[in-house]
């Protein structure tokens, strides 16, 4: 019995025990702090299958906005998405230019590692994820709408966009800055159209607005509205289209099942530390940028981050949020803790860069690490700012805050040996002339690209002892892209005079003088350029051209050669001795070099095409196939190789290969007449008159000086008992637009014809009498 008892009081002690370890294990489970992601599936239920809405403005000052603290401008609109959603007080731009800061969002990484530098001359390096791939892998159809040439396919920036509207005219290039940039009203009616448009499912959207950007030409009422403050009128105008596209979002009923991201791809000087634009400083003035983050039902809405962040977080933030992996190359983090409220362990540094100044004057460059409170700049004479105490950045506490004056250099020399990548410096952009013609319409010219040369140990100037100097430069290079090429002359001279040791401005100054035909001019500016940098590409090509203006072919082949022989894969500079050598009868010697030119591991369309038309002349047919379809591999959105590839179908009596390629050809450049005219000879043939009349219109109205044109569409205007009145007049502006007869006899029959045919019989006499005058002088020659 006793025995009993003491088995029941054992068995109840260890009960005792158990249900004590039980609950033991119990508080321990229920007083767990849940993870970020426990946190985030609570917060934001099945966001796997969220859309993902990237609005990114151009050069938009964080310090703009109300929700940012002003209040002499009304940004409704983006105020109201900060309302909503999450904003960030303390976000960076990594490099204040907006190809690289754009490589930044779309591949999470910073700029000494993606290799995108600067606007002109890179391309996103292809081994790099990008956003848009991710997110296309994960089902969702993805499209990208901007509103620059800048971010133009060609820069790699597309990759992972089933559609990309760029599509900018590159067919009229006068200096018009229209042909390169677009309204953001145009950008926003893309967009909404694609969303009509789009297939069911989940999709990824990105909305580029370059508004903001200089020049500042606000539209009404903003204009008014802000007189005498075009910048701010241009940042009231972007929020309004932000607010139509928002609108839009909601109406179609997308808005509560979209994270939509906003964000600047960075700030204007506007005379900020005597920094007129951007891409020179990296002060806040540039470099701090808005970022807001709103959820689908306004979770979250309202919540402000103090913490330092950096564009490099977009995208893993984006891809935790939906509950997919981060690829190792990432180099930003994911901001959900933040986004939830949580605190990070340790205080955020975030890095951001300008080696302007290096690859144009080979000044020092300048880089930065900023924290929540402070930001340290490295640069010959270092500087600190308390972000907190000086937002304007007036005062440098070096010599005050030693101590985090050094931790910050000591991190900044931690994080850049973690995110730079030793020679790695962006792919190269294949520059032809049309290409640069562009990148200058917006302002831009290109660098020495001479990333590498950065820490040689050379002594440098201090950017900040050369602003006036620069800001010269800047402003002749935005009167350069209004076509204002006596504004830009003058101030090159004066910069000049207060520095001759300049190459940019020599450079510089030798173009406008070719594009005014002063070839001498532009030759002593060239020349003068290459005594100070004997390598310098730009002035070497640009001493070529003058030679070859000039007429003194030899020297100009002697300077395009020694380019090609510096890079095999400069396509303008081979183009341009393979086009000497043809001009010279050297037709294998060209073949030669264009062979050269292609052996490469990514030879550019541009030669391969080329090469292809070299072949056609030689005869070799089946040869140039090849080059012309390894041009369309390499660059599907390039018009000519399908051009030349349908002639070659249409010389074998393969009219419907060659109709389907001639309509490619007019999808990719609307404006190319031959494959216009082309095209309506071959639907003409078989018995679409009305589609070749119309085709035939086209390529007048696309190139005013195509003469067989108007005679041919005088000629279908016949044919088809039409206006004889238009007719004549077709044939007399061809007539008047060939004064030296290159187009031959044609136009004389073909009036005689109408004339005869409207009772003229003496004024058609005549007409057949020029005709055959100038047969017989075509004879003889």
């Amino acid at each position: 019995m006793s025995t009993r008892r003491r088995g029941g009081r054992a068995l109840l002690v260890a009960a005792a025990l158990t249900l004590g370890i039980a609950g033991c294990f119990l508080l321990l489970r229920s007083s767990r702090e849940p993870s970020v992601r426990d946190l985030w599936t609570q917060e934001a239920g099945r966001s796997s299958e969220w859309n993902v809405v990237l609005v990114t403005i151009d050069t938009l000052r964080a310090d703009r906005l109300g929700c940012y603290g002003n209040p002499r401008l009304e940004t409704p609109h983006l105020d109201l998405l900060a309302r909503e959603g999450i904003r960030f007080r303390n976000a960076s731009t990594t490099v204040p230019f907006t190809l690289p800061a754009h490589s930044s969002i779309m591949t999470g990484t910073y700029p000494p590692y993606h290799g995108v530098r600067e606007n002109v001359g890179y391309r996103l390096d292809e081994t790099l994820p990008t956003m848009a791939e991710i997110l296309a892998a994960t089902g969702r159809r993805t499209a990208g709408f901007v509103s620059t040439f800048v971010l133009d396919s060609r820069w790699g920036i597309a990759r992972g966009f089933d559609h990309y509207f760029d599509d900018f005219d590159l067919t009229e290039m006068s200096g018009d800055l229209g042909s390169v940039q677009r309204d953001g009203r145009e950008t926003v009616s893309a967009a909404l159209d694609w969303l009509e448009r789009r297939p069911p499912g989940p999709f990824f959207l990105w909305l580029h607005l370059y508004d903001p950007h200089d020049p500042y030409e606000p539209p009404e009422p903003f204009r008014s509205r802000y007189p005498g403050r075009p910048y701010d009128a241009e940042v009231a105008y972007a929020d309004s289209l932000v607010g139509r596209f928002y609108e839009a979002l909601q109406q179609k009923g997308l808005l509560e099942s979209s994270l939509v991201v906003v964000t600047g791809d960075h700030g204007e000087g506007l005379r900020s530390h005597d920094e007129g634009f951007h891409g020179f400083f990296v002060y806040d003035s540039t470099a701090h940028i808005p970022l807001i983050f709103r959820l689908p039902g306004k979770r979250l809405g309202g919540r402000v981050v103090q913490e330092a962040v950096s564009h490099v977080d977009l995208l893993p933030t984006i891809l935790e949020a939906l509950g997919r992996p981060i690829p190792p190359t990432v180099q930003g983090r994911s901001l959900l803790p933040l986004l939830l409220g949580r605190a990070e362990a340790e205080e955020r540094a975030v890095y951001s860069e300008s080696l302007y100044p290096l690859l144009h004057y080979g000044w020092a460059p300048i880089r930065a690490l900023r924290t929540t409170r402070f930001k340290y700049v490295e640069a010959p004479r270092p500087e600190l700012y308390d972000l907190v105490a000086d937002p304007g950045e007036e005062k440098n506490l070096l010599t005050e805050e030693r101590k985090v004056a050094r931790d910050l250099r000591e991190r900044l020399r931690e994080l850049r040996s973690t995110i730079e990548v030793e020679g790695r410096g962006g792919e190269r952009a294949d520059l032809d002339e049309e290409t640069l013609a562009q990148l200058r319409a917006l302002g831009y010219v290109a660098g020495r690209g001479e990333a590498a040369s950065a820490d040689d140990g050379k002594e440098r100037a201090d950017p900040k002892d050369k602003i006036e100097l620069h800001q010269r430069i800047m402003t002749a290079q935005s009167a350069l892209g209004k076509g204002e090429t006596e504004i830009a002359e003058a101030r090159l001279r004066e910069v000049l005079e207060l520095d001759p040791e300049m190459i940019d401005p020599h450079q510089m100054l030798g173009q406008i003088l070719l594009q005014r035909k002063d070839f001498e001019g532009a030759l002593a500016c060239f020349q003068r350029a290459l005594e100070l940098d004997g390598e310098h590409k730009s002035s070497l090509f640009g001493l070529a051209q003058a030679y070859d203006r000039l007429g003194r072919k030899e020297e100009a082949l002697v300077g395009f050669e020694h380019l090609v022989s510096l890079d095999p894969t400069d396509s303008k500079a081979a183009l341009a001795a393979a086009r000497i050598l043809v001009e010279q009868q050297h037709l294998t010697a060209a073949l030669e070099l264009l062979e050269r030119a292609v052996d490469t591991p990514s030879p550019p369309a541009l030669l391969e095409n080329q090469l292809g038309e070299l072949l056609v002349l030689e005869g070799r047919g089946p040869e140039a196939v090849v080059h012309f379809e390894r041009a369309i591999a390499i660059n599907e959105d390039l018009a000519q190789p399908r051009f030349n590839l349908a002639v070659l179908y249409e010389e074998k009596g393969q009219d419907e290969q060659a109709e389907r390629l001639y309509e490619e050809v007019i999808e990719r450049a609307p404006k190319h007449y031959q494959a216009q005219f082309n095209l309506g000879r071959l639907v003409g043939r078989r018995g679409d008159t009305a589609r070749q009349q119309e085709l035939y219109e086209a390529a007048i109205a696309s190139s005013s000086d195509f003469i067989r044109g108007y005679y041919f569409l005088a000629k279908l205007l016949m044919d088809r008992g039409g206006d004889l009145g238009r007719a004549e007049k077709l044939t007399r502006e061809g007539l008047a637009r060939d004064p030296e007869h290159q187009a031959g006899p044609l136009g004389y029959y073909l009036l005689a014809d109408i004339l005869n045919r409207t009772g003229r019989p003496a004024e058609a006499r005549q007409a057949v009498g020029k005709g055959r005058e100038i047969e017989q002088r075509h004879e003889d020659d």
